[in-house]
């Protein structure tokens, strides 16, 4: 069996919206219907927002468990790897949209809040109750759902976009209070240039000053920006990007080693393992089986 597809958006018939909005209840009631199991790691290729209103319980996010309550919101990015808690007693709302919902209706001044709010080496993807309600982000996230579920169509995309965006810069602000922000705008650009060139380019470079001279920048200059957003050096992100990548590719497929290898630009088998090995203590096959004892 080969990898395991990403779960791609599912755009409903006669609509161009890629956008949805629904409750954690239904996702749960159709659990038997999808083709993989949502409560198993699985690659999404769309952003998700998720509320909770009922239940305590954990969410897996990128191997990850991260405990929630009532009023905890996680925010999931394209091309990570998640897995459900199923419990039907659970309740409260999941917001998805792609790229290309946010490129075709977010200025280049909200995408910058976006790439913020959805970046995982900035913010924890999780939002604890205290701050959501002295917020009143709750009232936004059913302003959402109510207006996704309005049977009336005329401005439903704008009107859905402008919710969008008044949620992220809610959510932005929450966050700024309770983590320290890197306020420099053109670091956080050159950083996300940078990791959009490793998810693209990992497989042919692992060096760090290849990818420095991808962005026209000194090795320098890129190391002080990561260390800035990360707390770690350039070579480190790609190292520990890499090594996700190889977690994400074992959970979600069937791949031997031999061709995960081949796929993920190691020249041989063994260079993955070591390389794996030096950075989590554990041989691929060990973290495979971890992973089955899970599921």
């Amino acid at each position: 069996m080969s990898d395991i597809p990403k779960i791609l958006f599912q755009k409903k018939e006669n609509v161009e919206l890629e956008f949805e909005a629904f409750t954690l209840e239904s996702l749960f009631s159709r659990e038997t219907e999808f083709k993989y199991g949502i409560e198993k790691n699985h690659r999404v290729d769309f952003h998700h927002i998720i509320y909770i209103t009922k239940g305590k319980g954990k969410h897996c996010i990128d191997f990850i468990p991260y405990t929630y309550n009532p009023g905890s919101m996680f925010f999931i990015s394209k091309g990570q790897v998640h897995a459900f808690e199923i419990n039907p007693n659970n309740k409260g709302y999941i917001i998805i949209f792609t790229e290309e919902f946010l490129s075709k209706n977010l200025l280049h001044s909200d995408t910058m809040a976006l790439y913020r709010l959805y970046n995982y080496h900035l913010y924890s993807p999780i939002l604890e109750p205290e701050k959501i309600e002295k917020n009143r982000v709750s009232k936004l996230i059913l302003e959402i759902y109510e207006e996704y579920q309005y049977n009336n169509d005329f401005a439903k995309e704008e009107i859905l976009r402008l919710l969008l965006k008044l949620l992220l810069l809610k959510v932005e602000r929450i966050k700024q209070t309770i983590e320290p922000k890197i306020k420099n705008a053109e670091w956080i650009s050159i950083f996300n240039q940078f990791k959009t060139l490793v998810e693209n380019n990992y497989t042919q470079t692992r060096n760090a000053n290849d990818f420095a001279g991808m962005l026209y920048i000194s090795y320098k200059h890129l190391n002080e920006v990561c260390k800035a957003i990360t707390g770690n050096s350039a070579k480190k992100y790609i190292d520990t990007f890499v090594v996700l990548e190889i977690k994400r590719r074992l959970a979600t497929s069937d791949l031997s080693i031999n061709e995960l290898s081949y796929k993920l630009g190691f020249d041989e088998a063994t260079n993955l393992s070591k390389f794996f090995k030096k950075h989590t203590h554990k041989l691929p096959s060990q973290f495979k089986k971890i992973l089955k004892k899970e599921s």
